[in-house]
């Protein structure tokens, strides 16, 4: 198989170790993965962020074949045990191409908006285990034990250490393909990453206390474009994960949710609706859950009779996103909601739906100890090498933001001001 991507260029998956990622992407399962935005409302701040989980696990796992074929370079420098052979390398491409087979409608956007459903990575567990799911049955062809094998490499566990943290790790094929694709679908130059030089510099190094060799770079080579990687994540946050239209809009569509559970679904398509209701889905009807059902839903509510759903649903389909209103950092949680509440209560609108504090924290070198660096015969933890990530891991990223309808604005502001 020979794919055009805008990002990676020609992507090929070919001998019968590859022909596994074929196989898989003709499932349902993966397919729905075309009707599931990578970063769910972004596309309302940058107009071409309309690429899918789809592309981006196809993405991951080229990006996997990639790993291997380094690996694969470094084999004879690697203890037996280190080595990865047929068997672990399809399981491999297959925990790339499967690791965000939960996700949701909007991708991030909705996870952990509807009551008591499991997160995308408990999801994405239940579909390859489950008999009756099509990447579970070519799985279990080939090996009856592949299926757990998968699940488990998925959440970063495998007898091979290095394997595991390549797809769940520090420096893993998930973010090298989203970083990349995520800056080029935006328009946003900040996560160019150079991943051509990141594997050429990729080392497997045996680390003090460690099973097993552990993901390494080489300092010469690999240190600056390690950095480079960071630096990349902690752009992308601010300028697009947390972009304070983009936020806006989770703030809209959050109200617009909360209140169809508050109306017991409000009509929505049933697996919507079941979900709302607090009900536990099967994996059939989760995978009914996508981008296009949750539209339909939204559609059909911007005409309901009950005001706030309306207005909500309306807001989200005519881009009349909330505004945004920076929180002094000093300023409590509580204070701030307790602010923003008043000044909604104010103007006649109900704060449950009008006005939201959003703090989030970004730590982007978290869990960085697990990448090395190895100069001359030693190795060393990334910070212990990195003077420039040692200043970045000072302090986390904080962004502290309230939000409300625009009219609001000035009153928030005043609200909010420091010392006020």
């Amino acid at each position: 198989m020979i794919l055009r991507d805008p990002v990676h260029g020609l992507v090929t998956f070919e001998g019968p170790i590859q022909s596994i990622v074929e196989r898989l992407l003709d499932t349902p399962e993966v397919q729905r993965l075309r009707r599931i935005r990578a970063l769910g409302l972004a596309a309302l701040a940058f107009p071409g962020a309309e690429h899918t989980r789809f592309a981006h696990a196809v993405g991951a796992a080229h990006v996997m074949t990639r790993y291997l074929a380094r690996v694969g370079q470094l084999g004879a420098q690697l203890p037996p045990e280190d080595r990865v052979g047929p068997d672990d390398a399809r399981v491999a491409l297959a925990a790339a191409l499967l690791h965000d087979l939960g996700h949701g409608p909007y991708s991030h956007s909705f996870e952990g908006l509807v009551p008591d459903q499991p997160m995308h990575e408990d999801w994405t567990s239940q579909l390859i285990l489950d008999p009756d799911t099509g990447v579970h049955r070519i799985l279990a062809e080939i090996d009856p034990a592949m299926p757990a094998a998968v699940e488990r490499l998925v959440h970063g566990e495998h007898p091979i250490a290095h394997l595991a943290r390549a797809v769940s790790g520090t420096f893993d094929v998930d973010r090298c393909d989203y970083l990349l694709r995520d800056s080029h679908m935006t328009g946003v130059r900040y996560g160019l990453l150079d991943l051509d030089w990141l594997l050429a510099s990729l080392r497997l190094h045996p680390a003090p206390g460690a099973a097993g060799a552990t993901l390494a770079v080489d300092d010469e080579k690999g240190l600056t474009a390690v950095e480079g990687f960071f630096l990349s994540r902690l752009y992308m946050y601010r300028q697009v994960y947390l972009h304070k239209a983009v936020r806006g809009a989770e703030m809209v569509l959050r109200a617009m949710l909360r209140r169809a559970q508050a109306l017991q679904g409000a009509g929505a398509p049933p697996p919507l609706a079941a979900a709302l209701a607090g009900g536990r889905l099967g994996c059939r009807e989760f995978l009914d859950l996508d981008d296009h059902l949750l539209h339909a839903a939204m559609a059909g509510w911007a005409r309901h009779d009950d005001p706030i759903l309306s207005e909500m649903a309306g807001r989200l389909l005519a881009r009349r996103l909330f505004k945004s209103v920076p929180v002094p950092t000093d300023l409590p949680e509580a204070d701030a909601r307790a602010r923003v509440a008043e000044v909604v209560r104010a103007s006649g609108r109900d704060p449950d739906y009008y006005g939201a504090v959003d703090r989030v924290e970004i730590d982007v070198l978290a869990g960085s100890d697990r990448l090395q660096v190895v100069r001359g015969d030693t190795c060393q933890d990334l910070l212990d090498a990195s003077q420039v990530l040692r200043e970045l891991a000072r302090a986390p990223f904080v962004h502290y933001r309230a939000f409300c309808p625009a009219e609001l604005r000035p009153a928030m502001r005043a609200a909010l001001a420091p010392g006020s």
